[in-house]
């Protein structure tokens, strides 16, 4: 069985709304916002502008922090990867708020204590890798940043309004600025519940952001991601898809649609949109990978060899890719070079119980049928839930003529929900 890419299901949520980590060395700091609402602005809009702005100075020196910590555990980030750990480790409470009459408007004021905890950086290092997470991130910030632009320079044309009717034009368009930041609130919130795999609650918001925003490109498409992780293929395709007729460009929402048709079965029309992110500069490790999973899957073994080439030429300490080639060589009958890449998988990530198991898969092709039970053992150990390894070790025991043993195994596969380990069980059981 082959094992494809690793669906990025709340993306840069996770790094936004984080639930409390909680570790010794947590550093405290305290940051203000403010905002001068003007006409025409409502003042819960005006005060999340405040807040998101001490939200923002928080964060500089969240990231500082953060940055001289990896230095130090010599963890290898960007900057931008940096900035979105900082801000995924970030807890925020308000000290205190204060609205004020300036004028003919209001002034808000906001404090906020941001709490910078790194027991889990090591862990979240790994994930800000993946590409989205950096791209959605900065789809964010862009979007607050626009926000912010666009209402600054609708104040000013409202300021310099002649008659009632350019004041009232103005107007219109502040009323719907604030709605499209409201929209992007609601958007965050959805990212929340989908870091608890609350996927119904998470779509609700998207939902509301979508109402607020209904050309928000982002929210069809995340909406789609929590649709894909209810195994609802078909309505996140059609998601993925009103995110692409608004966004003709949107390079992510080709491949998470690719995944969506990948697992419908329909590869042909995967690989379309994978050609289609590729040929939007989406080119990155994982999107070769997981074309070329495609390729395998249509049969297509030295097409699929080509693409994971490709992943691993990009990124050579790519695991996922080595483990991956190994079983399309594996599908060709060339056992040793299978089990060379399955060696380099393993020597990358040791817990690779996957690997464990499709490299006992090589052996017993080869006829090893010891190496292979040493091998569906380390898996085991690593993945007790690893239905496969069973099934696999039980035709193990099977061909050493230990018929008990391969009863055992593959009884444990089946009820496990293992219908290839069921099938075998039930062929045994008739000799």
């Amino acid at each position: 069985m082959i094992f494809k890419r690793h669906i990025f299901t709340v993306i840069i949520a996770v790094f936004l709304f984080f639930p409390s980590l909680g570790f010794a060395e947590t550093k405290e700091i305290i940051s203000e916002g403010t905002y001068n609402m003007g006409d025409g602005e409502t003042p819960s809009v005006a005060e999340s502008r405040a807040l998101l702005q001490a939200k923002r100075t928080a964060l500089e020196q969240a990231g500082t922090y953060v940055e001289s910590w990896t230095k130090v555990e010599n963890l290898q980030l960007t900057k931008d990867e940096i900035q979105v750990l900082a801000s995924g480790i970030m807890e925020v409470e308000i000290l205190d708020k204060k609205r004020t009459v300036v004028g003919d408007g209001f002034h808000f004021w906001v404090q906020i204590k941001a709490r910078v905890n790194p027991d889990k950086i090591e862990e979240m290092a790994k994930r800000v890798k993946e590409k989205s997470v950096i791209e959605d991130y900065k789809k964010i910030q862009e979007a607050y940043d626009k926000s912010q632009r666009e209402i600054e320079e609708l104040k000013k044309q409202l300021a310099g309004a002649k008659g009632e009717k350019e004041k009232k034009q103005v107007e219109a368009k502040i009323t719907d600025e604030e709605r499209l930041l409201q929209a992007i609130e609601w958007f965050e919130k959805g990212y929340e519940y989908g870091i608890n795999g609350e996927y119904d609650r998470e779509i609700e918001d998207y939902n509301k952001a979508i109402a607020l925003d209904p050309n928000y490109a982002q929210a069809y498409s995340n909406r789609g991601v929590a649709y894909y992780n209810k195994r609802q293929y078909d309505r996140a395709i059609e998601d993925y898809s009103k995110a692409i007729a608004l966004d003709p460009n949107y390079a992510f929402a080709y491949l998470k649609r690719g995944f969506a048709y990948d697992d419908n079965k329909q590869y042909d029309r995967a690989i379309e949109d994978y050609n289609k992110a590729i040929a939007l500069n989406l080119n990155y490790a994982f999107v070769y990978n997981t074309r070329g999973v495609a390729y395998y899957n249509k049969r297509q073994y030295d097409r699929g060899i080509e693409d994971l080439n490709k992943a691993i030429a990009i990124n050579p300490n790519y695991a996922e890719a080595y483990n991956n080639r190994g079983i399309v060589y594996n599908n060709k009958g060339q056992y040793d070079r299978a089990i060379e890449d399955y060696n380099k998988a393993i020597a990358l990530d040791p817990n690779y119980a996957k690997a464990y198991n499709n490299r006992g898969f090589a052996y017993a092709n080869k006829g090893q049928y010891d190496r292979a039970i040493e091998d569906y053992n380390k898996a085991i150990a690593l993945d007790p839930n690893l239905a496969a390894a069973y099934s696999n070790r039980g035709i193990a025991y099977y061909n050493k003529k230990n018929m008990g043993r391969a009863i055992s195994d593959l009884q444990k596969a089946c009820d496990m929900g293992d219908e290839d380990g069921c099938k075998k069980l039930q062929i045994l059981q008739k000799r």
